[in-house]
């Protein structure tokens, strides 16, 4: 990791070069220096990090050099910071164009002093290079090669490969692959993959399928493949496993050879391939066209952690994603391995010993390998109360040798990361445990901190959407998707598994990238050291923590304040925090911002959601870097003259309704503006926004109509648009095409001439639009024929946006729609034609009060795996419960939810609130054959 970080700090270096050259053109051939002597150290970092577990000589040179190199930033920045603020001052009575010159007594001084800093780095780096050769450390040359622990991985071998090794939770999923694996009626070669993260069981189920299935073909083989592997190797170890040739013959051969060897042997008989581990799609790539394929149903099963390498084998079969096992099964497999010799545990395990057992279950987060070894660990000790509650409470994974090894095997995908991937993945330690962060702001601070390199062509924002794209592809980061249905909100947040979780934060404190502070409620907390450079503040103490601790604090994120009434009311103190780039301040009771904000020049984010601010200071003009302000559920009702004029501003969020009466033309990096009241600005400058992706305008009225309708089709790349008032206009289905890009569209007010149904089948609707939430649009039959025709529709929300009395879905309608919800107040009849919503995994409808009965077209929907009802007529319920007369309709779905009693007056929309996650665990909890009604009265 120690090159990930070297890397961002060369890349900051030549930044600033950039960005500051005003400032740093005196100095600019010892910057350039710098930057020169920390790419050369880069080239020694991976072999020095390889070298240094156990070696704690190397692993103390790691670590100055990743202190020169904070040093040297540190160094360049705080010459840029003093330059720039006596520019400013400067300005006062001398108007300055081309540079910062100042006076020659002072010029001297600040240059003298840099001089002096930059030969005590010099010096600092021949001591360090000259250390170099003691320990072995060799250049590596260009991008570094991979370097895996072989122990590691063999001890990976022990622990997954037991043959005892207890398959808990996972016959579906083993059933479901043996039926694939045999199925006779499918004679062409086919391939099927297990994927997810590591630890999961992957490689324990494949070898459980293995041994069941291989009886049925006539030739089987088993092959490790693992980060490091050769072709000539793979070729050798299934020859060696299909044929009878010894290892010195098999040595002997030529690769091409063995390729030939390896066809003709299987060209004549039916083989099953086990590829396990496998890391890229290269080596489906090298054996596929060795694998033929003679009708006689051969087949061949991956395991990967990687969902690529499924796709790359074959994009036709979907892989089969494993989950996490439940809180019994977590208890099941843990218990096999606390007694693995006692066939009735229950017999011999007390209630408290059960119940202990099951909260070090809970710490695993139901991950095979995490169970495994913390079983093994119980194995070794007493089995009592007091043993076992000694380990639940002092359980921190790094601190104690098995769970290094649980550690050590996960880290084999974090060391698999290309470099640009590890800080995005290690700032997952920021947060704390089981906190699932919003995508946007994840991404957001991504940039902020400069981790997201530009890429031609791409925005920021996107290339920083691929990186996520490629963990969660990668099986390191997990998606869950909250649709707070009734509030018409859809928010993609993200988390990693709790086991990988402490990985980062061990990890992330070993190489220096962020250290996690938490207080405790007595306020005191263990010393931090100065060199800190990102600090993640957790706890409700919070507060307490001493600024004047970090002086080379580059970022800082709090987590916590909950209850706190002492807090200090400018927390946190930022004279003494000169450096920062990232502030993120969210929910915490803070009333304002010091004046000497405005000195942060360097910052590129600030986070002060759901705070107590009622204003920013007028500093907040200065910071001409800032890229991001979030200002959501503040109390904040004007800004700045001087902040619309901050070009580098890329999102910015303010608590709505604010007109942005100052906003002005030539933001050319502004991505993101949300919140904001309609006013003269959409007049004055909308139109020349025209990099926006994603826009919220609230409070619209008629006579801004004509504004929207001319500005809003000139911003080509919007993607997101929020449109509230009274009513809204009617150009986004007047001229679709000219809102292409757009996938999300909010609605909220009155349409005076809805979309029709044109008498071509009608593309009325921007056609890539991937979820809408209408409310109050009075929308008639023809507007929903329109919109079922939308091929990318996944999401539709409805509330009180429909005038007919009957509403039709035909067949072939809603072709992609898997979320569906309703709140009609007067609709009496709906039909569902077969064929319609092919995928609608979850329907919620709402105060439908005049709905005569459901639709009998739910009946032949086999992908519904949900539905709700909340406050419905009594005759509704009645009919939905079991034995009622639309039971029939609904009763193959595996989860139903009946809330409320139409006596009782219905609560406020934000008490309605339903939470439907899209995790791994609860999709395939939906799968479930067992169907669950709830009754609340």
């Amino acid at each position: 990791m120690a090159d990930a970080v070297l890397g961002y700090v060369v890349q900051r270096v030549g930044d600033l070069l950039i960005d500051e050259a005003v400032f740093l053109y005196k100095v600019k051939d010892q910057v350039e220096w710098l930057k020169r002597e920390l790419r050369a150290m880069e080239c020694f970092l991976k072999d020095a990090d390889a070298k240094s577990k156990g070696d704690e000589s190397v692993k103390n040179w790691v670590r100055d050099v990743r202190e020169i190199a904070h040093q040297a930033e540190d160094l360049v920045e705080s010459y840029v910071l003093d330059a720039e603020r006596k520019q400013r001052r400067k300005r006062s009575f001398i108007r300055t164009t081309v540079c910062c010159r100042l006076p020659p007594l002072n010029e001297f001084i600040v240059l003298h002093k840099f001089g002096n800093e930059i030969e005590a780095i010099r010096v600092k780096i021949d001591e360090i290079n000259g250390r170099r050769s003691t320990y072995g450390i060799e250049n590596l040359g260009g991008e570094p090669r991979r370097q895996i622990d072989k122990t590691v991985r063999e001890r990976r071998r022990v622990v997954l490969h037991a043959p005892d090794t207890d398959l808990v939770g996972m016959d579906e999923e083993k059933d479901k692959i043996l039926g694939h694996l045999l199925d006779g009626s499918k004679k062409k070669r086919s391939m099927i993959s297990i994927v997810g993260m590591g630890g999961l069981g992957k490689t324990t189920l494949a070898k459980r399928v293995f041994n069941e299935a291989k009886a049925r073909f006539s030739l089987s083989v088993w092959i490790d493949v693992s980060q490091q592997y050769s072709a000539e190797g793979l070729l050798r170890d299934i020859l060696r496993q299909v044929t009878k040739l010894k290892v010195k013959k098999l040595e002997q051969m030529t690769r091409a050879q063995c390729e030939e060897k390896l066809y003709e042997t299987l060209e004549a008989e039916n083989y099953l391939i086990v590829m396990d581990d496998v890391w890229d799609t290269e080596v489906w790539k090298i054996l596929s066209r060795h694998l033929p394929d003679a009708q006689n149903g051969s087949r061949v099963l991956i395991t990967t952690r990687d969902k690529k390498v499924a796709r790359a084998a074959d994009p036709s079969t979907p892989p089969l994603e494993l989950r996490p096992l439940s809180k019994e099964e977590s208890w099941e497999l843990l218990s096999k391995k606390a007694f693995p010799y006692q066939e009735d545990i229950e017999a011999i395990c007390s209630e408290s010993l059960r119940n202990l057992g099951k909260q070090i279950a809970r710490k695993c987060g139901g991950l095979p390998l995490a169970l495994v070894v913390l079983g093994g660990l119980l194995s070794t000790k007493d089995p009592s109360v007091w043993a076992w509650k000694r380990l639940a409470d002092t359980l921190v994974w790094e601190n104690m040798e098995e769970g290094r090894v649980c550690l050590d095997i996960l880290a084999l995908s974090y060391e698999d990361l290309p470099r640009h991937l590890k800080c995005c993945f290690l700032y997952f330690s920021s947060l704390p445990e089981d906190l699932e962060i919003r995508v946007d702001k994840l991404i957001r601070l991504w940039i902020a901190e400069g981790f997201v390199e530009q890429r031609e062509g791409e925005t920021l924002e996107e290339t920083a959407e691929d990186y996520l794209e490629e963990l969660v592809q990668r099986c390191m980061v997990i998606l869950v998707q909250d649709d707070d249905l009734l509030r018409m909100i859809v928010e993609v947040r993200c988390r990693i598994h709790d086991v990988l979780h402490d990985f980062t934060v061990a990890e992330a404190k070993e190489v220096g990238f962020l250290v996690c502070h938490r207080i405790r409620d007595d306020g005191d907390a263990s010393p931090l050291d100065s060199s800190v450079r990102r600090l993640s503040l957790q706890g409700n103490k919070a507060s307490y923590w001493d600024s004047k601790s970090t002086p080379r604090l580059r970022t800082l994120l709090s987590f916590g304040f909950v209850g706190e009434s002492d807090i200090k009311r400018t927390f946190p103190p930022f004279p003494d925090l000169k450096l920062l780039r990232v502030v993120d301040l969210e929910r915490a009771p803070i009333f304002e911002l010091p004046e000497q904000v405005g000195d942060l020049i360097h910052l590129r984010y600030l986070g002060l959601k759901d705070t107590e601010i009622d204003s920013l200071p007028s500093s907040v003009g200065k910071l001409r870097h800032l890229q991001c302000l979030d200002a959501k559920w503040t109390k904040i009702k004007t800004m700045p003259r001087g902040f619309w004029k901050i070009e580098a501003l890329r999102q910015v969020i303010v608590p709505f309704p604010m007109e942005p009466e100052m906003l002005v033309a030539g933001l050319s990096n502004l991505q993101v503006l949300k919140g904001v009241r309609a006013g003269r600005w959409i007049d004055s400058c909308l139109g020349s926004l025209t990099s926006l992706r994603e826009l919220e305008i609230i409070g619209i009225q008629d006579y801004q109509h004509h504004a929207l309708s001319s500005w809003l089709p000139e911003l080509r790349h919007l993607k997101k648009l929020w449109l509230r008032g009274e009513s809204v206009p009617e150009f986004l289905w007047t001229t679709p095409s000219s809102f292409s890009s757009l996938q999300v569209l909010s609605l909220l007010g009155r349409v005076r001439r809805p979309p029709q149904q044109s008498s071509s089948g009608g593309d009325q609707w921007p056609p890539n639009l991937t979820k809408v939430t209408l409310r109050g649009t009075s929308l008639g039959q023809d507007s929903i024929a329109a919109l079922e025709k939308l091929p990318e529709l996944t999401y539709l929300c409805l509330r009180w946006s429909y005038e007919g009395n009957e509403m039709i879905c035909s067949r072939g309608g809603f072709p992609k729609l898997e979320s569906l919800v309703l709140e009609l107040d007067e609709l009496e009849r709906w039909v569902i034609e077969a064929g319609a919503m092919p995928r609608l995994r979850r329907l919620m409808i709402v105060r439908c009060e005049k709905l005569a009965m459901l639709p009998e077209g739910l009946q032949q929907m086999a992908a519904l795996k949900e539905l709700v009802l909340l406050y419905m007529s009594p005759e509704i319920r009645s009919r939905a419960e079991k034995e009622g007369e639309d039971w029939p309709k609904i009763q193959h779905i595996p989860s139903i939810t009946i809330e409320d009693s139409w006596e009782n007056p219905p609560p406020s929309p934000s008490s309605l609130c339903v939470t439907l996650s899209l995790s791994l665990s609860l999709s395939l909890s939906l799968m479930s054959e067992i169907t669950s009604i709830t009754l609340s009265h």
